[in-house]
C-alpha cells in the first residue's frame, strides 16, 4: 500500500472516531451522520402509519435511499479504516477487518443497511421491516457519549445487576406461590396455578398494580400488600446498583477528557504521569460561548485560566491583547487581587481549563516548574 492511501485511511479514521475533538471535518460528518439517523428514524416511525406512508410515498423512499447511501459508506470507511485503530496493531488487515466486523458497533451498522436488501430480495411482512429499520436508533450509541456510558455502566455492573434479576425472580416465584395457595380454591380462573399466579406477581412485585387480577381473601390481601412494600425494596437494588456505576462512568470518562486537553497544554506537557495524576483532579474545565465575560472588571479570582481552543481578549487598564490556545493568564497573589483592574471576555467559542484557590498552592507545592511557570502569570498588565 503507497503512502498516500495509507495516510488517507488514517484520516478517514481520525474522522469518523473524532480523534480530535476539534477537527472542523470530523465534527461536519458527526453531525452529517447524526442528522441522517434522526431523520430516518422518525421516517421509519411515521411510516407505520398508512396515512403518512400514503401522504408522502417518495418523500419515505427518497430518506431511504439517502440513509442508505451515508450508512453504506460510512460501514465500508469504517472497515476498511479500523486497521488503524490501536487495538488492532501488529494484527494482519484481514483479521483486523473480520474482528472488527464481529463488533456490537460493526453488526448495528450492517443491519442499518439490511433493510434494502432484504426488501428487495426477500419477502418480508412490512411491519418487521419497519421494526429492523427502528433499530437504526442504536447507531446513536455511537455518537453519544451518554449512551456510551450507559453501555459501559450496564457492562461493569453485569454480575450484580444479573444476582439482583435472580433475587427479583426469587420474590416473584414466592409471592406466586403464596398467592396461589391463599386465592388458589377462590379464584381458580386467576390464580388456578403458580404459573397463571405469576402475572399477578410480577406486575405486584414491580408496583405497577393493573388491577386485572386481586386478591379477595383476608389472606391474600396480606401476601399482596407484603409483595407490593418488598417489591419496592428489591426494586431500589438495581436502581443504586446502576446509578453508582453510571455516575462512576461519567466521572472517569471526565477525568480522561481532562487528562487530554492538560497533556497538550505546554505548561504541562514535560511533567510525568504521576505528576499530572495530582494536577488534573484539581483542574476545572469550562465551555465558554463567544462574546461571555471570563473575568468580569473588579472582580478577579485568585486563579488561572489555561486556554485550551479558541481565543479570549484580555483588556487591561485600557490596553487590549488576545491569547489563543496554550496561552493562559492570571492572578495567583491573593494581595495584588484589589489592584488589578482587568476584563476577559471570550472572542469566540472557548474551552478552559481552571486552576483556582488552594489547588493552586498544591500544584505549586507539587513541582516547582509548575510553581515557576503560574507565577509568570500573576499579572494582567498587558505590555
Amino acid at each position: 500500500m503507497s503512502a498516500g492511501t495509507r495516510g488517507l485511511r488514517h484520516r478517514i479514521y481520525e474522522i469518523l472516531e473524532r480523534e480530535d475533538p476539534n477537527d472542523t471535518t470530523a465534527k461536519i460528518v458527526f453531525r452529517i451522520i447524526v442528522t441522517v439517523i434522526v431523520i430516518n428514524v422518525t421516517a421509519a416511525v411515521l411510516y407505520t402509519d398508512p396515512r403518512f406512508a400514503a401522504a408522502f410515498p417518495y418523500d419515505l423512499r427518497i430518506i431511504e435511499a439517502v440513509s442508505l447511501a451515508v450508512f453504506t459508506v460510512e460501514y465500508v470507511f469504517r472497515l476498511w479504516s479500523c486497521v488503524e485503530s490501536p487495538h488492532y496493531r501488529g494484527v494482519p488487515a484481514w483479521k483486523a477487518r473480520l474482528r472488527y466486523a464481529v463488533t456490537p458497533g460493526a453488526i448495528i451498522d450492517l443491519v442499518a443497511i439490511a433493510p434494502f436488501f432484504i426488501i428487495h430480495f426477500f419477502p418480508v411482512d412490512m411491519r418487521t421491516l419497519a421494526l429492523v429499520r427502528l433499530l437504526r436508533f442504536f447507531k446513536l450509541a455511537r455518537y453519544s457519549p451518554g449512551l456510551t456510558s450507559l453501555i459501559e455502566a450496564l457492562k461493569a455492573e453485569r454480575h450484580g445487576l444479573v444476582a439482583c434479576l435472580v433475587v427479583l425472580s426469587g420474590a416473584v416465584l414466592v409471592s406466586a406461590s403464596a398467592i396461589y395457595a391463599a386465592e388458589g380454591s377462590t379464584q381458580p380462573d386467576k390464580f388456578g396455578s403458580i404459573p397463571e399466579s405469576m402475572w399477578w406477581a410480577v406486575v405486584t412485585v414491580t408496583t405497577v398494580g393493573y388491577g386485572d387480577v386481586v386478591p379477595v381473601t383476608p389472606l391474600g390481601r396480606i401476601i399482596g400488600a407484603v409483595t407490593m412494600v418488598s417489591g419496592i425494596f428489591m426494586l431500589a437494588l438495581p436502581v443504586g446498583i446502576f446509578a453508582t456505576a453510571f455516575i462512576e462512568v461519567i466521572r472517569r470518562r471526565a477525568f480522561v477528557v481532562t487528562w487530554g486537553m492538560v497533556a497538550r497544554l505546554p505548561v504541562f506537557s514535560s511533567l510525568d504521569a504521576a505528576t499530572l495524576a495530582e494536577i488534573v483532579p484539581r483542574l476545572r474545565a469550562r465551555s465558554i460561548d463567544a462574546g461571555e465575560i471570563i473575568v468580569p472588571r473588579g472582580d478577579v479570582p485568585r486563579a488561572v485560566f489555561f486556554i485550551v481552543s479558541g481565543v479570549v481578549e484580555v483588556d487591561s487598564r485600557g490596553r487590549r491583547e488576545q491569547l489563543g490556545p496554550a496561552r493562559y493568564f492570571g492572578e495567583i497573589h491573593a494581595a495584588r487581587l484589589s489592584e488589578v483592574d482587568a476584563r476577559v471576555r471570550a472572542l469566540e467559542a472557548t474551552q478552559l481549563l481552571i486552576l483556582a484557590g488552594d489547588d493552586i498552592d498544591d500544584v505549586a507545592a507539587a513541582n516547582v516548574d509548575v510553581a515557576d511557570r503560574l507565577a509568570s502569570a500573576a499579572t494582567y498588565t498587558v505590555s
